[in-house]
C-alpha cells in the first residue's frame, strides 16, 4: 500500500468514526481496529487539517496599492513600493 493510500484509508477511518455517532472503543472494535490506532489516526488526521501555509502565493496583481486587512476589521491600504521589512511589521501585529 503506498502512504497515499495509507493516508486516504486513515482519512477515511476518521471521517467514518465521526458520522458514526459510536465512541472511539465501539467503532474500533466493529472495525476491528485498534484504539490506539484509531486515536492515532484521529490525531493526524486533526494535525493535517490544521495545517496552513506559511505563505500564500498572489499572481496577477496590477495594483499600485497593497491593502491589508486585519481580522478585526482594520484596514491599511499602502502604496506598492512600502520596503519589505515595514511590511513584515505590519503583517505580524
Amino acid at each position: 500500500m503506498t502512504l497515499q493510500e495509507r493516508k486516504s484509508k486513515m482519512a477515511a477511518n476518521v471521517q467514518d468514526w465521526q458520522t458514526s455517532g459510536l465512541s472511539q472503543v465501539e467503532y474500533a472494535r466493529a472495525n476491528n481496529i485498534k484504539v490506539a490506532t484509531l486515536r492515532y489516526q484521529i490525531t493526524r488526521f486533526r494535525q493535517t487539517a490544521d495545517e496552513q501555509p506559511a505563505f500564500i502565493q498572489i499572481g496577477g496583481i496590477s495594483s499600485q496599492e497593497i491593502h491589508i486587512r486585519y481580522p478585526h476589521g482594520v484596514e491599511l491600504i499602502l502604496p506598492a513600493q512600502v520596503p519589505a521589512g515595514l511590511l513584515r511589521s505590519l503583517i505580524h501585529i
